[in-house]
């Protein structure tokens, strides 16, 4: 499971040691930190003309919450950073690249959010995997 890998090198990075990092999880309401959560969107399989995919595309979407709109562009720019064009192994999942493909300021669209103090950016990226076979 590429979140596994993903979670992994987000979660050990050392810039984000006081930032809460959860796959599929939303922050608790009451939180006062930092908090990335991330979730898988979608699969593209890349058949072959003899047999089953040899690589995957997968969709994944990060939400990035913060208390300040400068610490939400900092951990934004931080992540792109960590992430965009990444390419190895991290706990046995193998990741040929991992693209940046889209950035959202939701600043806007979270009044209800807002009204308490949290900003919100949301990044996409593309990651081509071994598709995950039992």
């Amino acid at each position: 499971m590429v979140e596994k890998a993903i979670y992994r090198i987000v979660s050990s990075y050392l810039g984000f040691a006081n930032v809460q990092v959860s796959f599929g999880t939303l922050p608790n309401k009451t939180f006062d930190g930092d908090y990335i959560v991330f979730y898988r969107n979608s699969t593209e399989p890349y058949g072959t003309k003899s047999g089953r995919s040899t690589l995957d595309a997968v969709s994944l979407q990060f939400n990035i919450y913060s208390h300040s709109a400068d610490q939400c562009c900092l951990l934004a720019e931080t992540l792109r950073g960590l992430l965009d064009r990444f390419s190895g192994t991290t706990s046995g999942i193998v990741i040929q690249s991992i693209e940046f493909t889209n950035q959202n300021n939701m600043f806007d669209f979270n009044e209800g959010v807002n009204e308490k103090g949290v900003y919100q950016m949301v990044q996409f990226y593309s990651i081509r995997t071994d598709p995950e076979y039992l």
